[in-house]
């Protein structure tokens, strides 16, 4: 059997600074050097000029030749796409993929977000809200939907963190909205479950659109 390939260091760096810009510990519109990203993974400026050019051909990053590297921000247009996108698929896949969704899954998600409504405690709020969507899209059968939901998820994870964090009543509204989503897959009522979902995203949206309003400053997203 052939060895494991170990990832390039180009591959590790792209991946540790991707990674930090999807948790906005990079925040949107931060500006960032090339040197102090070298020191900080403790690489040669080759692996990370390829790394940065990569971000900034998926959009994530902008190079600014002598003057340096920035975060891509995150615009009202971004958010409508972003949103258009998911409102699409994922109530689609509720509708039309439900019954392949694994109900032990569903159970322990919507006892998660019940337990949450009487301790108030989920230290892994987002890594447990993008385990919930991405769980209910995979019930979709069409590769193509799904390569659509990839494209927009980097961006997603930001707005969804980027609300969360300036909006704090968001994470217990947006608990209880996936409860109400878990619960009626749990009742094998796909319409229902589709329905409560286009609530949360309407909610998550009005939320983003709040917290990008908060930066009009920032001529990236005006």
């Amino acid at each position: 059997m052939a060895a494991k390939k170990e990832p390039s260091m180009q591959s590790k760096a792209y991946h540790f600074i991707k990674n930090k810009i999807t948790s906005c510990e990079y925040a949107p519109n931060q500006l960032l050097s090339e040197s102090l990203l070298q020191e900080e993974l403790g690489f040669s400026r080759t692996p990370v000029r390829e790394a940065i050019s990569r971000l900034a051909q998926e959009g994530l990053l902008k190079v600014f030749p002598k003057r340096g590297i920035v975060v891509s921000g995150i615009t009202v247009s971004d958010i409508r796409m972003i949103f258009e996108v998911r409102t699409l698929v994922e109530p689609y896949a509720l509708r039309t993929c439900g019954d392949n969704i694994n109900r032990h899954e569903i159970e322990r998600f919507s006892q998660i977000f019940h337990d949450f409504e009487t301790t108030n405690n989920c230290p892994d709020f987002y890594e447990l809200d993008d385990r919930f969507h991405l769980f209910l899209i995979s019930a979709l059968q069409n590769d193509y939907l799904l390569d659509l939901y990839a494209r927009i998820q980097t961006q997603n994870i930001r707005l969804r963190i980027m609300s969360g964090q300036s909006i704090d009543r968001r994470l217990q509204e947006s608990m209880e909205e996936h409860a109400q989503i878990a619960d009626a897959c749990l009742a094998r009522n796909w319409e229902l479950a589709a329905s409560a979902m286009l609530q949360h995203l309407e909610f998550s949206k009005q939320s983003a659109l709040t917290t990008i309003l908060r930066f009009r400053s920032d001529t990236d997203i005006i």
